[in-house]
């Protein structure tokens, strides 16, 4: 188990009960740490009154542990899924920027595989011959990429051109310690993965901490040879900002060829575009086989385990079906608290139980089309709050729920953060309303106050707060007769 700090644990929890609200944490620990391409993920062990669960950070997911029986499977799988979102909508991580190193990072996971599988002395000795194979394909790239030097070589000299590639990328007395720790890096990596290949007394750990050290290496050279073969400064001319980014497009003068150059995220300059890619020759990070499909399939044994000597085999996940979409939290705080209301409206709700929703008021100064006011939980800023109640739905019943709060008319969805019964924070959809729609001068119609009192009532609402904020509210009759009738007569119907 690793320390968390309090806010670390109330963070997960608070995540957790967001995205499973029908499941009651039991029990919950940091079991593991890993930074990779400078995002640090901690995987959490959730423990549920129905389940398990792995939630990783870092782009923060949560795993059913009967789906991903083993933890280094989720890490695995939730590192590939966060490196193909985008970071934004107008800047995407284009893995054709590592294309020429695309063969070094697959041997990389299979040293990585390697070391997962190793059970005796025989496979960390192959964990160190796979680690040397990554680093010699590594030189083997970088020579391909460019011309370091007049006088190569040999192809397999690995500490020769470590220091030809290192000199080069980083020159002079001024790059002197930069220079060392990349050269460090690279040496230290190799020294132990050739030790490791010929020791007599390997461990599971010598190999885990080549596959360590090769990463770091890996990844350091890597980064700091491509930025010199397309041409990026350390920062922009112009305004002297860091924050570099690639472009990448193609040129009408040159069709089917991908060029990159650095641009500046600050003040907008743009380098010296180079040719990266043949699209016609060229090769993707990311291949597939077969044909289309629109079916999806949880494998039923892990691509990675940690195996030690004399553990047992990892059995198959129990087959699985798919099953409806996991419901989402609404929190009501009007004529919705009235659940035989709701119902009409979104027939998959279920009550979760009442909570507060710090730092707002309630109002019954929303403007309606029937001229009244409606309920709204105005943010007040101060230390009062609104009361309401919880229900998980089908989020593909939304749409519905939307169009009965009028959502473009006056309202809109918002995420907030509330206390439940429990004493936990969860954020949940509500809706407020909007400024253009607020009218302090407006009255309920007694018939929409009576819903809001009756939903109160049904979950136990505080009576002090619903004589405060319901019942004082002054109401007015509904000038439609004909309105007044059916609203009273969905009230008596469902008992209320």
């Amino acid at each position: 188990m690793l320390k968390a700090t309090d806010e670390e644990i109330e963070n997960i929890r608070e995540y957790f009960e967001w995205q499973a609200p029908d499941l009651e944490v039991t029990f919950m620990q940091k079991v593991y740490s890993e930074a990779v391409l400078s995002t640090h993920h901690d995987v959490w062990d959730i423990h549920t009154n129905k389940d398990r669960w792995w939630v990783i950070t870092g782009g923060t997911n949560l795993y059913s542990q009967e789906q991903f029986p083993n933890m280094d499977l989720a890490l695995t799988f939730h590192i590939g899924l966060i490196l193909r979102i985008p970071r934004t909508e107008k800047q995407q991580e284009d893995d054709l920027r590592i294309l020429p190193f695309g063969p070094v990072f697959e041997k990389l996971e299979e040293a990585g595989t390697a070391v997962t599988q190793a059970q005796n002395l025989t496979g960390y000795q192959a964990v160190g011959v796979r680690c040397r194979e990554v680093l010699l394909e590594l030189i083997g790239v970088a020579q391909d990429s460019a011309k370091w030097t007049d006088s190569p070589p040999q192809r397999a000299n690995f500490r020769a051109w470590t220091e030809i590639i290192c000199n080069d990328l980083l020159p002079s007395d001024t790059n002197k310690e930069r220079r060392g720790a990349l050269k460090g890096a690279l040496e230290t990596a190799w020294t132990f993965s050739n030790w490791l290949t010929h020791s007599k007394s390997a461990t599971w750990i010598d190999a885990d901490m080549a596959h360590s050290l090769l990463q770091h290496a890996t990844g350091m050279a890597t980064s700091l040879i491509l930025r010199e073969l397309r041409g990026v400064p350390e920062e922009c001319p112009t305004c002297g900002s860091p924050h570099l980014e690639p472009d990448n497009g193609e040129n009408t003068a040159a069709p089917g060829i991908i060029w990159e150059r650095p641009r500046c995220t600050d003040c907008g300059w743009t380098g010296r575009p180079v040719p990266i890619i043949d699209l016609e020759d060229g090769q993707p990070i990311i291949t597939r086989e077969g044909e289309k499909s629109d079916e999806h399939s949880i494998m039923a044994v892990p691509l990675r385990t940690i195996l030690k000597p004399g553990d047992l085999p990892i059995e198959p996940s129990k087959k699985r079906e798919a099953g409806p979409p996991e419901p989402v939290v609404y929190f009501a705080y009007g004529s919705n608290m009235s659940t035989a209301r709701l119902r009409k409206r979104m027939p998959s709700c279920e009550p979760l139980g009442i909570a507060i929703l710090p730092g707002h008021t309630l109002r019954f100064h929303k403007r309606s089309t029937d001229k009244s006011g409606k309920c709204n939980a105005f943010a007040s800023g101060n230390n009062r709050s609104v009361i309401g109640v919880l229900f998980s739905f089908d989020p593909t019943q939304r749409d519905k729920l939307d169009e009965a709060e009028g959502v473009g008319s006056g309202y809109e969805h918002a995420m907030v953060t509330v206390i439940n019964d429990k004493g936990r924070r969860r954020k949940v959809l509500t809706y407020l309303a909007t400024p253009d729609y607020i009218d302090d001068s407006l009255k309920p119609y007694s018939w929409y106050k009576d819903f809001v009192l009756a939903g109160g009532r049904e979950h136990g609402l505080p009576p002090e707060y619903i004589a405060e904020y319901i019942q004082s509210v002054e109401a007015i009759d509904d000038p439609s007769a004909a309105r007044d009738k059916k609203q009273r007569a969905t009230l008596a119907n469902h008992g209320l």
